[in-house]
């Protein structure tokens, strides 16, 4: 399990299993919504919002 790590908008470092991420989507200009198979606290789909086009972020994952 390799995990990444991507900045958050907050401009934490963050770290990610791409084998959890369900999809990735463009929030706004240079901010992308990485979307994982686990819920959270109110059932939906947890979400994190990193710094990045969503071109650059799937690169980095290697899905893209």
């Amino acid at each position: 399990m390799a995990l990444i790590g991507f900045k958050n908008t907050h401009n934490q470092e963050i770290y990610v299993n791409p084998a959890q991420i369900l999809y990735l989507m463009p929030f706004e200009e240079g901010v992308t919504i990485i979307t994982f198979a686990a819920a959270g606290s109110s059932g939906q789909p947890h979400a994190v919002y990193v710094r990045g086009h969503v071109d650059q972020v799937r690169q980095k994952i290697g899905t893209g």
